[in-house]
C-alpha cells in the first residue's frame, strides 16, 4: 500500500510540475521569442520526445539490474556492452538491493516518464512507444498507433470543441 502510494505522489508532483514546465516553455518560445503558437508547442513536442528517450535509457541503464532491460534489444547494444552501467544482471547482487533498484526504478520513472514528462508532453509518451513498437519490429502497431493517434486525436478535439459550443445555453 505505501509502494503504490509512493508512485502516485511522484506521479502527482512529477505531473504538476511538467505542466509547469510546458507552461513556462509555451510562454517562453511564445510569449517572449515571439515564436508562432504552432512552432512553441513543437518545440515542447520534440524536446519532451528527446527528454523521454533520455531519461528512458538512463534509468533503464542504470537502475534496471534485472538483466532483462529493453535496452539489450536495441542494434546500438553492441557498443554498449563493456560499460559498467550496462544491465547485463548481476548474479551476485543481494536479493535486497534488487528490490532497491526495482523500487528506485519504478519510483524514478513514475516521477519523470509519467509524471513530469507525462504533464509536459504526452507526445513524448506517444513517441516513445512508437519507437519501441519499431524497434520491436512491429511497424504495422506503430504506425497505427501514430497514425491513428493523431488523426483521432484531431477529430476528438473537432469533436469536442463542437459539441462544447453547442452545448453552451444561449439564455
Amino acid at each position: 500500500m505505501m509502494h503504490s502510494l509512493a508512485i502516485l505522489i511522484c506521479i502527482a508532483l512529477g505531473g504538476g510540475f511538467g505542466a509547469l514546465a510546458r507552461d513556462s516553455m509555451m510562454a517562453l518560445m511564445h510569449g517572449f521569442f515571439g515564436l508562432p503558437v504552432f512552432l512553441a508547442l513543437g518545440i515542447v513536442n520534440v524536446s519532451g520526445s528527446l527528454l523521454i528517450g533520455f531519461v528512458f535509457g538512463r534509468l533503464e541503464g542504470s537502475l534496471n539490474r534485472r538483466g532483462g532491460s529493453r535496452l539489450t534489444k536495441l542494434p546500438q547494444s553492441a557498443n554498449l556492452k563493456g560499460q559498467p552501467w550496462w544491465p547485463e544482471g548481476d548474479p551476485t547482487l543481494p536479493a535486497v538491493d534488487i528490490l532497491r533498484y526495482d523500487t528506485a526504478l519504478q519510483l524514478a520513472s513514475a516521477l519523470l516518464i509519467t509524471g513530469f514528462l507525462g504533464g509536459y508532453t504526452t507526445f513524448s509518451a506517444l513517441s516513445l512507444l512508437t519507437v519501441q513498437m519499431v524497434q520491436g519490429g512491429e511497424w504495422i502497431t506503430a504506425l497505427l498507433s501514430a497514425v491513428g493517434s493523431v488523426v483521432l486525436g484531431l477529430m476528438g478535439v473537432w469533436i469536442g470543441v463542437h459539441v462544447g459550443c453547442r452545448s453552451i445555453s444561449k439564455d
